[in-house]
This record gives C-alpha cells, sequence and structure tokens, in this order.
C-alpha cells in the first residue's frame, strides 16, 4: 500500500510578470516556497485560495493556478 499523498501548497515569485502564482504540487520545485503541506487535497486547495485573497489585500499581486487534474483527481 503506498504511503499517504502529501500536498504541498507552493508560492513562485514571477518577476517578469510582477506576481506570485499560488498552486498546489506534490513537490516543491527548486524555484518556489512551500507554504503549507496537507494530506487532504482540498484542504490544500482552501489553503492556496485563502494565501492568493490575503496576498492581494495586501497589495501583492497573486494568482491561484489549478493544481493538474492528476494530482487532485476529479471528484
Amino acid at each position: 500500500m503506498p504511503d499517504q499523498e502529501t500536498f504541498c501548497v507552493i508560492r513562485r515569485n514571477l518577476p517578469d510578470r510582477h506576481t506570485i502564482i499560488v498552486t498546489v504540487l506534490h513537490e516543491v520545485p527548486d524555484d518556489s516556497d512551500e507554504l503549507g503541506s496537507f494530506a487532504d487535497p482540498g484542504a490544500a486547495i482552501d489553503f492556496a485560495q485563502a494565501e492568493v485573497r490575503r496576498l492581494n489585500a495586501a497589495g501583492v499581486p497573486a494568482e491561484y493556478v489549478d493544481p493538474p487534474d492528476d494530482l487532485v483527481g476529479t471528484g
């Protein structure tokens, strides 16, 4: 039986677009920062979306990017 999946909320700065991207992945890419990790994909997505709202409210341009379909399933 496989280990429980971990869903990492990551933040990636895109200086060329003057924005921050927040999404959910299984691993943290080298050019990203981990904001949190969760066993439940729904909790990870909720956290990521709340982080984008917080950043935007603070005047920091940020976007939430949907995770890949194969990461969290379609249900």
